[in-house]
């Protein structure tokens, strides 16, 4: 343990509402926030985080053909936005994470930056061509029933970004305990 808490986790910032605001210029300050801005500066936080860690699924994702109504771009959106609210919720102390009694998100050390490449970009790409796998195997058992495969491949994918960001710090827990 280190002074601060649980090795690898933002632990304080799930249990206080206040963060750390930069004015520019190298001025930092802290400030105590509502719940509301709490959650959203940890949006911005975590959108950031997410998205350049996850760069490489979401670039195949806007060069994916799109075959029909229904694409990946769709699938990418609602699973990026899923990850992104969940890992929010997380970090804030909204909600605790999946497999780890600590609450918080996971702290951006070098060992945990490499965990996240490819665990972001594996659990984007499942919740995302999963959600297409769906809703096209909805499309062929029942043809007439195109807004259910739909709701159906929407709903997978919200469902496994928000898996995958849930269980984001256990994991990161586990992958510190052998890397170190």
């Amino acid at each position: 343990m280190t002074r601060r808490g649980t090795p690898g986790r933002e632990s304080a910032a799930a249990r206080s509402r206040e963060r750390r605001i930069w004015y520019g210029y190298g001025q930092l300050t802290r400030a105590e926030k509502s719940r509301f801005g709490v959650f959203l500066h940890d949006t911005t936080r975590l959108f950031a985080e997410i998205s350049v860690f996850s760069l490489p699924v979401l670039l195949l994702v806007i060069e994916h053909p799109a075959t029909g109504r229904f694409d990946a771009k769709a699938t990418g959106l609602v699973a990026w936005i899923a990850a992104v609210v969940a890992a929010t919720l997380v970090r804030g102390g909204f909600v605790r994470p999946l497999a780890t009694p600590t609450p918080g998100w996971v702290t951006l050390s070098p060992s945990l930056l490499l965990l996240r490449i490819p665990y972001f970009n594996g659990g984007l790409a499942l919740a995302i061509f999963g959600g297409l796998w769906v809703e096209r195997s909805i499309a062929v058992l029942a043809p007439a029933s195109g807004g259910i495969g739909v709701a159906a491949g929407l709903a997978w994918a919200a469902g496994v970004a928000t898996l995958a960001s849930l269980s984001f710090p256990g994991i990161a827990d586990r992958w510190l305990s052998t890397v170190g």
